[in-house]
């Protein structure tokens, strides 16, 4: 899995060494957002009797710190899950988006995320690490020069088994969809 995150990083520090060794001035802002959302985490549970779960009322929250030139924008990011039956939830990782400046108001980005999820099912039964991978798609809508609203789906991929100790079932986590809300407070680069 750290093979997998590392040569992701790698791919996206060489393509974006032109834009570093580049003469040109670019437009670029850090940028910090504060996230919510209503998710679906499907949960495949087995044991003495067979069933599936899927928790599609989740709230989660997370924050978000990156950078935007005109047409890519990069974050990292934390999110917290409140799924129902189990302890914990949480995910950080990256972002990268691909900014489509169709009017000066607002924006449609696609984009590509990846990171690593964390689970705990009860308190002391141990926990387990899952990577994640998947996409995003959505709107930015520029209010003002430093705020901006997004409105997106992210879809993260899963692929865990946590079975909790002393315990007759295992929990497959198998993905996450999300639509969201951010703020993000933009300003610019030195």
């Amino acid at each position: 899995m750290k093979r997998k995150f590392t040569k992701a990083i790698l791919a996206a520090a060489i393509t974006a060494m032109p834009l570093a060794a580049s003469e040109y001035a670019f437009d670029t802002h850090s940028l910090f957002a504060i996230e919510g959302g209503a998710s679906s985490v499907d949960i495949d549970v087995t044991g003495p009797t067979d069933a599936t779960v899927e928790d599609s009322a989740v709230a989660n929250v997370g924050i978000k710190l990156g950078a935007q030139s005109e047409n890519y924008r990069v974050f990292l990011s934390a999110r917290y899950y409140d799924v129902q039956d189990i302890e914990s939830l949480y995910t950080v990782g990256g972002e990268i988006q691909y900014l489509f400046n169709f009017s000066k108001y607002a924006n449609f980005f696609i984009g590509g995320n990846i990171g690593e999820a964390f689970i705990q099912i009860k308190e002391d039964s141990g926990s387990a690490k899952s990577m994640y991978y998947g996409g995003d798609v959505g709107f930015n809508i520029h209010a003002s020069k430093t705020f901006d609203i997004e409105l997106g789906g992210r879809y993260m991929q899963l692929s865990e088994t946590v079975t909790p100790v002393g315990s007759a079932y295992s929990y497959d986590f198998n993905y996450i969809a999300t639509g969201y809300a951010s703020l993000i407070i933009k300003w610019q680069m030195d």
